[in-house]
């Protein structure tokens, strides 16, 4: 979060770099991530006996989570880029309940295969990662706008 002088309008720049680098390498993760999920469901589903219900709810949460995840890196990098706080905010907030789904993927569900273990710790790690920048980003806004 080095911050540099901004000549045109006499101010800083005050978007994070790592943060937005972050934001590109978990998007191109999260694509991965989810085909390769999808598929391992796919296996999974023909492969073992699930009770009734389970299968279904599993994969809806994958769903839920392809949603999140878009919506909480474009907030987080049109926070970052525009320098507000309020979508960087949402980024963080959204960051918990993703963080949830993958936690559940690798302990909670019904058939937790090594590839998924391995996968959702990766997410995981990038996603902890994002928050806490996100975090700290938001933390050098507000101070900016508290010195203005």
């Amino acid at each position: 979060m080095a911050a540099s002088q901004n000549s045109s309008m006499g101010r800083q720049t005050l978007t994070s770099l790592p943060l937005e680098i972050l934001y590109y390498f978990g998007g191109l993760f999260s694509v991965i991530f989810f085909i390769l999920v999808f598929f391992v469901f796919v296996y999974k589903g023909l492969e073992l006996p699930y009770p009734n219900g389970y299968y279904g709810m599993e994969l809806a949460y994958l769903f839920c989570w392809a949603i999140i995840e878009p919506v909480r890196l474009f907030l987080g990098s049109k926070g970052n880029k525009t320098e507000t706080a309020a979508p960087l905010l949402w980024m963080v907030l959204l960051t918990a309940p993703s963080i949830a789904l993958h936690v559940y993927y690798m302990l909670g569900q019904t058939y937790v295969l090594h590839i998924e273990q391995v996968l959702n710790g990766m997410a995981v790690a990038f996603q902890g990662l994002q928050g806490l920048l996100g975090i700290l980003t938001l933390v050098s806004f507000q101070n900016a706008v508290a010195l203005a």
